[in-house]
């Protein structure tokens, strides 16, 4: 714990007060006892949420690896690569330097200060692309072991067959996402137009981030629903058939009880989830994006009222 706050505030420190000698604009900048808190918090933020994640991904993979699968000894090993995180921060720096900061914020320097400026905001972009690989490749494993061939959960145990985990996995990562989004651009601090809309695209991309690694276990849900309803449809057609074997004679207690046996059976699998979420997760998921959304908005609906 010591340690993390200092690794956030020695650099922050320094990387503040390096903007403040050579004029350069940062992602905090404004009044130092409010800025400079805000770049630690952001950075000690990140950092925790980098370590939860690589956390729950080693327990996806235990319970994958649960499920009747073995899966490859390096994969997670890459979580934690430096390969990975220098790829991103490169692309990172590129893309605010190169585009974001002059095309999205207006923002123009000349040849010295911009190479000064990747350095005071170098720290913060790698930590940075340290939790964007580390969010991003766990979705991606997510994704990938969502296609294995795993021993699915019986449908009277759960409804989701056992997949759950990966869908309240999905939507920890994508609340972590959210949060250091938040962090990244205060709109409770600085109530810039371009800082609202930023929280409000970056704020549609968390449902994305949490929608798109679980498509290959929707698909595996899919498929075990249809395979169960056709199996339960053949035996109902064979009570059926049965039945009216019997003509206009009683029809047999075995095959009453088999029908009553049948409707229930084929009520259990219409209520299997088409996704690995159950309804709780899916309200979680609305006020994680939804609420913040709401909230730029009306953040920017007052700052143009106030302004008129």
């Amino acid at each position: 714990m010591i340690g993390t706050y200092i690794v956030a505030l020695v650099p922050a420190t320094i990387l503040w007060y390096m903007g403040i000698n050579i004029r350069i604009a940062t992602d905090f900048t404004g009044y130092p006892p409010v800025s400079l808190p805000l770049l630690m918090v952001n950075v000690v933020f990140l950092l925790f949420a980098t370590q939860m994640i690589c956390s729950r991904t080693l327990q996806l993979e235990d319970y994958t690896e649960s499920l009747g699968v073995e899966l490859e000894s390096d994969q997670v090993g890459r979580l934690t690569g430096m390969k990975g995180v220098l790829v991103v921060w490169a692309l990172l720096l590129c893309v605010t330097s190169l585009a974001i900061d002059p095309y999205f914020y207006n923002l123009s320097y000349p040849p010295l200060q911009a190479a000064l400026r990747l350095v005071v905001t170098g720290y913060l972009r790698f930590i940075q692309a340290t939790f964007l690989w580390t969010l991003g490749y766990s979705m991606y494993l997510i994704y990938k072991w969502g296609k294995l061939p795993i021993k699915l959960r019986s449908f009277a145990e759960d409804r989701t067959l056992g997949l759950s985990i990966y869908g309240r996995s999905s939507l920890l990562f994508v609340t972590l996402y959210i949060a250091g989004m938040l962090l990244t651009f205060p709109v409770f601090v600085y109530s810039g137009e371009a800082v609202v809309w930023s929280e409000a695209i970056f704020s549609l991309l968390g449902v994305g981030i949490f929608l798109v690694p679980l498509f290959s276990l929707r698909g595996r849900l899919v498929e075990a629903k249809n395979e169960k309803l056709a199996w339960i449809k053949r035996r109902h057609a064979r009570a059926i058939e049965s039945i009216e074997r019997c003509g206009d004679g009683p029809i047999d207690t075995a095959l009453v009880n088999e029908l009553i046996a049948v409707d229930n059976i084929r009520t259990d699998l219409q209520r299997i989830s088409g996704w690995p979420f159950n309804t709780g997760v899916v309200v979680r998921l609305v006020t994680v994006v939804i609420l913040p959304l709401s909230l730029f908005v009306l953040c920017t609906f007052l700052v143009h009222a106030m302004n008129l």
